[in-house]
């Protein structure tokens, strides 16, 4: 981002002066200088580093219900996936300070609590955190299920977690696996467990400078989702238009790239839009035909509500048609989730036998989650 240059650029400059001046100052300037980078490398060691932890939680869990009926198993995964969701939430909203302006059917959103699949359009690496915090005010963090790009599979630990959390892989090349989708959803189904199914049907993220690719990418994802398959489980579909504050230039009011997580990490009070409009089950079509229609108007609502959003009329540029509500996630529902990993993360790397079982715990457990999903494969 252009601030971020221009605060580096300053950095320098301030630095190479002290140098010449007094190494107290110096020393100084170099500190807050690196102060800067540790706004996304701290938290971001500390989501990553958590993993060991949270994957021996979930394998505790997962032995303790082994015996017991899979809605247990499956209320308990919730639980747990909403405890670490909250550390995501703590850094991407509470330490960030972001501002999360909500458009639209705000009154459904806050006030029902339904199985839906929430579909919206795809720009950066930070639209997948959108949906927790959609999700927070309805206690349905843990309920979030992802259906994934089928390379995310073999990530260190978690590519075999999301499996276990009845996430869906699919692949670019729109192979979707319908078998086992539906077996997937009918699990959750049958223990009466409620789902955010979230897609992406874009299948890729928004370049701006690459329009082309994200048209090729609308074409095949209608096949991906195979969305008259899954609706069956759900009683709504939630339709979610995103939009980033830092993704226009404030200089020339153009769209730009909008911030992937690190960078997003490191601004301060970044603003995200977004429009929410519900529609009921029952007014989806039926037929595959008028299913692949009704999903291209949707994404042509899209286009029109990102064309308001990136205008070049002042008066509209930056936000999306009608009047928005502020969307409050406390902090006292994220600092806890913060407070625990971290001190377990500092627990283990204390100590040496807590070293030695945190490495080895992040090494065989990715090398053993990688086979297993070979296999399952």
């Amino acid at each position: 981002m252009k601030y971020n240059q221009v605060y580096n650029s300053i950095g320098v400059l301030l630095l190479i002066s002290c140098l010449t001046c007094h190494p107290v100052l110096a020393k100084m300037f170099s500190i807050l200088f690196h102060a800067h980078s540790l706004r996304w490398s701290l938290p971001t060691a500390i989501m990553i580093g958590s993993s060991p932890t949270f994957i021996t939680l979930w394998g505790a869990m997962r032995i303790l219900t082994l015996c017991l009926p899979r809605r247990i198993y499956t209320s308990a995964d919730d639980c747990l996936y909403s405890l670490y969701q909250k550390l995501i939430l703590f850094f991407f909203h509470t330490y960030t300070g972001a501002e999360v302006q909500v458009y639209g059917d705000v009154e459904a959103l806050l006030n029902e609590k339904k199985s839906v699949i929430f579909i919206c359009n795809h720009q950066c690496t930070v639209d997948w955190i959108i949906a927790n915090m959609l999700a927070s005010p309805q206690s349905c963090i843990g309920r979030i299920r992802y259906v994934l790009k089928d390379g995310l599979r073999f990530f260190p630990l978690y590519g075999f977690y999301f499996r276990q959390h009845s996430c869906i892989y699919v692949k670019k090349s729109g192979k979707f696996d319908q078998d086992k989708a539906e077996k997937q959803l009918a699990q959750l189904k049958t223990n009466d467990i409620p789902v955010w199914l979230v897609i992406f049907p874009e299948g890729t993220r928004m370049n701006p400078d690459l329009p082309d690719v994200i048209e090729r990418s609308k074409n095949s994802a209608i096949e991906q989702v195979m969305f008259e398959k899954l609706k069956h489980h759900v009683d709504a579909i939630y339709d979610v238009t995103i939009g980033y504050s830092d993704s226009i230039d404030p200089e020339t009011g153009c769209r730009i790239a909008a911030p992937g997580m690190t960078e997003f990490l490191s601004l301060n009070n970044p603003g995200i839009h977004l429009h929410f409009n519900k529609v009921p089950i029952q007014d989806i079509p039926m037929e595959e035909t008028d299913l692949k229609q009704w999903l291209f108007s949707t994404f042509r609502q899209k286009d029109k509500l990102i064309s308001h959003f990136y205008s070049s009329l002042p008066e509209e540029r930056g936000r999306f048609p009608g009047q928005s509500v502020t969307l409050k996630i406390p902090a006292s529902s994220t600092v806890p989730s913060f407070l625990f990993f971290s001190s377990c993360l500092v627990f283990l790397l204390s100590r040496p036998e807590g070293r030695t079982f945190y490495w080895k715990t992040y090494v065989f457990g990715t090398i053993l989650g990688c086979l297993w999903m070979c296999i399952r494969s």
